[in-house]
C-alpha cells in the first residue's frame, strides 16, 4: 500500500498494538502540513491539531468512532502526539477537552502546555 504524501506511520510501539488485539487493524499514522496536522487509527479515531506559530500546536479535536470506543484508541492518540511534540521541541495549547483531561491526569506531560 503507497503511503499518502505528508503522512509518517506509527513505528512498532506498544501504543500502536490493534484493535481488540489485531495489529493489522490499528495503525497510527501523522500527517502534516504547514498548517495542522492529525493523528489517526484508521478509520477508528482522529486527534486534530493546528500550527500556532514557531514551536506550538494547538489540538483542537479528538474523535472516536462508536464502535471503537472502550478499547483506548483516544489515549493512543493522546500518546502519539506528545510524543511528537516532546520530540520536536513543542508547546502545546490543549483546547480540545479530552486533551485537556489527559494533560491533568498525567502531570509528567504539563511541561509540554504552552505558559
Amino acid at each position: 500500500m503507497a503511503k499518502k504524501p505528508g503522512y509518517t506511520s506509527c513505528p512498532s510501539r506498544p501504543e500502536c498494538a490493534g484493535l481488540n488485539g489485531n495489529s493489522e487493524q490499528m495503525h497510527i499514522e501523522h500527517m502534516e502540513t504547514p498548517a495542522h496536522g492529525e493523528f489517526t487509527i484508521g478509520r477508528h479515531a482522529i486527534m486534530t491539531y493546528r500550527k500556532a506559530g514557531d514551536g506550538h500546536i494547538v489540538v483542537n479535536h479528538t474523535r472516536v468512532a462508536r464502535e471503537a470506543r472502550g478499547q483506548g484508541l483516544a489515549g493512543k492518540l493522546y500518546r502519539a502526539m506528545v510524543e511528537y511534540a516532546r520530540s520536536n521541541g513543542l508547546q502545546v495549547t490543549p483546547t480540545c477537552s479530552y486533551v485537556v483531561k489527559m494533560f491533568e491526569r498525567f502531570p509528567e506531560d504539563r511541561d509540554l502546555l504552552k505558559g
